[in-house]
């Protein structure tokens, strides 16, 4: 597809996403940063990997459930043939689908960038050694890696003069975006300008997590953090992460036993003993990264049993103080049934007395009468 209609379907898709958004139907991305994207992001993410790999995986517990589900090796068509390694991560809901694409470049070079924004060109710089003026690189217009398509007309290649003392720090870079959002589209369109030479895939039970991921990429930039035109550049990043996957991860297997991918104008760049020494720094850390989790499990268990300890002592409490509240007012029912029984007892005996009162009295009336009665007859006598 030539780039007008490529420019015409983006602009299509876009659209269309545009008109979803206006009507509300535009899915919501998920909340994982340094991996996706809103969908009408206008840019992808741009991280140097130890910051994206410290700040936003390894402190974030939701990378662990991002699957990565496909990992392509790519390599330009034209110029210096960069290579680089694009992936696809799945959200924890399976729902979203991230692009993350993973390259080195040479950050002590000079920086160009296309109209778009997308390319990067490195160019070297003269190396200073005043001993042998042959350890040097000339100062002309040479690119020695790109991100892109390259628009110089002078073939670049891969010069004898270059030595060990031809390196600078690299910049070793992740692009991400969610697939389908515009961000997206613009990494994709990266990928077309590339070939895809090499794909890996993954048992259901044993692909890697993007925090896994990004363990591995951080890791090779770690252990080789120098940009060395000759040995550790694009094509040894490329192809040592893409080695260590295979490695790594039970049952992975790429889709062509040979390919083109880690050579350098045709010669095979070598990553046999870094692909080791990475491998065996992943299991450390992936070891230590087990132990520290136990440990964080065992101390959120003690946690939980020291909190449900205190729970359960706080119910306990409240439950004796419950129960003594309970035997309080049944103390307190039984002296109020106690002092009501007693006032009827008292009311009882103050009755009794007012009969026996009542009775003497009516005996005494009645003597009193039979006195008077008695008294005439006494009198006539």
């Amino acid at each position: 597809m030539d780039l007008r209609k490529r420019t015409m379907l983006s602009k299509l898709r876009r659209f269309f996403r545009r008109l979803l958004r206006i009507l509300g139907m535009v899915p919501v991305h998920p909340k994982i940063n340094g991996l996706f994207t809103a969908y009408e992001t206008l840019s992808p993410f741009y991280f140097s990997v130890e910051p994206w790999y410290l700040d936003y995986i390894l402190k974030n517990p939701q990378t662990h459930d991002c699957i990565v589900d496909d990992v392509g090796l790519y390599k330009e068509k034209s110029g210096v043939k960069h290579e680089f390694l694009r992936f696809e991560i799945s959200s924890p809901d399976k729902c979203h689908t991230c692009i993350l694409i993973a390259e080195r470049n040479g950050a002590g070079g000079n920086v160009h960038r296309d109209p778009c924004g997308d390319v990067l060109m490195f160019y070297s710089t003269r190396a200073t050694d005043t001993n042998d003026s042959t350890d040097t690189v000339s100062s002309s217009v040479a690119p020695v890696c790109a991100t892109g398509d390259s628009t110089t007309k002078q073939k670049p290649r891969l010069s004898s003069s270059l030595s060990s003392t031809s390196r600078w720090g690299a910049d070793d870079l992740i692009s991400c975006a969610t697939l389908g959002s515009t961000a997206g589209d613009r990494l994709e369109e990266k990928c077309k300008r590339a070939t895809r030479i090499c794909a890996l895939t993954f048992s259901e039970k044993a692909r890697p997590s993007a925090n896994e991921l990004g363990t591995l990429l951080y890791l090779t930039s770690k252990l080789e953090p120098t940009y060395t035109v000759t040995s550790t550049q694009c094509y040894w990043y490329a192809k040592t992460v893409f080695t260590a996957l295979e490695t790594l991860f039970e049952d992975a297997k790429p889709n062509v036993a040979k390919h083109p991918g880690g050579t350098c104008y045709g010669v095979s760049v070598p990553t046999k003993e870094s692909v080791s020494k990475v491998c065996g720094k992943y299991r450390e850390a992936r070891d230590e990264n087990r132990r520290g989790r136990e440990r964080e499990l065992a101390e959120e268990r003690r946690r939980d049993h020291e909190q449900a300890q205190a729970a359960e002592g706080r119910v306990q409490a409240a439950e004796q103080r419950e129960r003594e509240r309970i035997q309080a007012a049944e103390a307190r029912a039984q002296a109020a049934e106690e002092e009501r029984q007693k006032e009827r007892e008292r009311r009882l005996a103050a009755e009794e007395r007012a009969r026996a009162a009542e009775e003497e009295n009516a005996r005494l009336r009645k003597f009193n009468e039979t006195v008077w009665r008695a008294m005439p007859s006494t009198q006539q006598l």
